[in-house]
């Protein structure tokens, strides 16, 4: 394997961790946002 092939390699895990934290992130965002529906309506 030459020095490019592994810089592609690597790059493309990257993109993969990337993807992944991106999709946790969005995951989250949408959690947290029914959490608040579902207080609201409680506390209304």
């Amino acid at each position: 394997m030459g020095k490019k092939e592994k810089k592609v390699m690597h790059t493309r895990k990257e993109e993969q961790q990337g993807k992944k934290v991106m999709i946790g992130l969005g995951v989250a965002a949408v959690i947290l946002a029914i959490l608040m529906f579902v207080a609201f309506t409680y506390l209304a």
